[in-house]
């Protein structure tokens, strides 16, 4: 049988094959009488029967009893056991399977989890720290941080790296942080905006408030440059550049607010500077790499946080723990009746070269027929042009006077073998572009690659120069 991956994040459960994430289940329930349902499903009406809903079983994974009824569940655990039987009926779940879990599980809630799985239709045959799982590969480093978001906390993980092995050395949780705070942080930002511009609440009414909480996702990921080109005529693409905008269509009547991109990113700050805090705590000396699940990745404002305090950030695809897991699967396996918890691997040569050379990586950017030798820290500027355009640059690291007042819109790093631009805030408001889709918040770089603006045709190809020089 295929060998797969549990991912432990109550952000969404993730089951994970060769071919990458195949099902993420969010640690919802929602009881309805002796009923339940879960993940998705459960999600979208936790707004419709608050009460009926659960979001912290996994958070709080245990066996205190409940302290009123919940149908037949007499605890977390039950609920998460149902959980766990759920994902396995949806994904067809069964035989050998790894289980990658957040270092702020406790003793006590490991064994929980894996007494529960004895139950279910797979076998646990390995357990790994998630956080270890992450930066297996990305261990060129003496010390790295990794940071991800649950939907109660945030998780920071230390590795650092001790003869050949890297070992998860610390783990902090920072309460308060996580994905159901910052959300509802949000949904007041966007109600008090709805009901100073159309006099509209929707948190008057559980459906609409349903609609709120639905669509942030996809507002916050939605692109500066699609809103310029789809919501605006030209002389208005500044001002649609500076602000989102947030529709609900309610009783056949759709109510619209705009809401300003800096208010997103200042409404989320309180959380990014208690994660800021921990963080700096872990790594006073400012020399660990920051590893940033995809989780984090689309929330605005945070990239530029962490920018303050960590020169070199990578950013972590969805597929990044359980495609480690299964290229580590023979040094993580274990009996089930023994199965151990794995905080200390020893990265492989082999297979990191393997994961990062099958892919041709780009050398040189070619700006204006001029091909500059990519490198770590170099930042992509916007100016304008003579005949009034704008126009990109691409400099080094330091290569820009600091009296110059030449917005920075962009950021390169390099780790592991790749490339990855981060997009600053200037960058968001010029309407940065890849490809000609809007860049994400950090996006890994490819040969072949087209770096523009919404406003120019002017870019930045990524080339490959063979044993060229710059």
């Amino acid at each position: 049988m295929t060998l797969r991956v549990l991912e432990f994040n109550d952000v969404g459960i993730r089951v994970s094959d060769h071919s990458g994430v195949i099902a993420s289940s969010p640690g919802y329930a929602l009881v309805t009488g002796q009923r339940i349902e879960f993940g998705e499903r459960a999600r979208k009406q936790s707004r419709l029967s608050p009460l009926n809903c659960f979001n912290q079983f996994w958070h709080k994974l245990n066996l205190d009893p409940f302290a009123r009824p919940v149908a037949h569940y007499r605890h977390n655990a039950d609920i998460a056991f149902s959980h766990l039987q759920d994902l396995a009926s949806v994904t067809k779940l069964d035989g050998d399977v790894l289980l990658a879990v957040p270092g702020s599980f406790s003793r006590q809630q490991l064994a929980i989890l894996l007494g529960l799985i004895k139950q279910c239709s797979f076998s646990a045959v390995g357990v790994v720290d998630a956080g270890l799982a992450a930066a297996i590969d990305h261990s060129r480093s003496d010390s790295v941080i990794h940071v991800d978001l649950h939907l109660h906390q945030v998780v920071l993980s230390k590795l650092e790296r001790q003869g050949g092995d890297l070992v998860r050395e610390s783990v902090v949780q920072v309460p308060g942080t996580g994905w159901v705070n910052m959300s509802e942080s949000l949904i007041q930002l966007l109600t008090s905006a709805f009901i100073q511009q159309c006099r509209f609440n929707p948190q008057h009414n559980a459906q609409s408030e349903q609609m709120l909480l639905d669509g942030l996702p996809a507002w916050l990921r939605e692109s500066d440059a699609v809103d310029a080109l789809e919501n605006s005529a030209a002389t208005d693409s500044d001002e649609a550049r500076r602000n989102l905008l947030v529709s609900i269509d309610h009783n056949n009547t759709v109510h619209q607010a705009r809401v300003p991109r800096s208010s997103l990113s200042t409404r989320l700050q309180p959380f990014f500077q208690k994660i800021s805090q921990q963080l700096s705590l872990l790594n006073p000396e400012g020399s660990s790499r920051l590893l940033v699940s995809d989780r984090l990745q689309g929330l605005p404002g945070f990239a530029d946080e962490l920018g303050k305090h960590f020169d070199r950030i990578s950013a972590l695809s969805e597929d990044t723990v359980g495609g480690a897991c299964l290229r580590y699967h023979e040094e993580l396996t274990s009996s089930p009746e023994a199965v151990h918890f794995v905080t200390r691997l020893r990265p492989s040569a082999a297979l990191t070269e393997q994961t990062f050379v099958a892919v041709e990586q780009p050398t040189h950017g070619v700006v204006q027929h001029r091909a500059r030798k990519l490198s770590d820290g170099m930042t992509i500027l916007g100016r304008i042009a003579t005949d009034g355009r704008p126009s990109l640059e691409l400099l080094r690291r330091g290569g820009r006077s600091a009296a110059e007042s030449v917005p920075v819109l962009g950021e390169i790093s390099f780790d592991s073998g790749h490339f990855a631009l981060r997009v600053t805030e200037g960058g968001a408001a010029a309407g940065l572009q890849i490809n000609g889709n809007a860049a994400l918040p950090v996006q890994r770089l490819h040969l072949g690659d087209r770096i523009g603006l919404v406003s120019t045709t002017d870019t930045i190809e990524l080339i490959r120069v063979q044993d060229g020089n710059e």
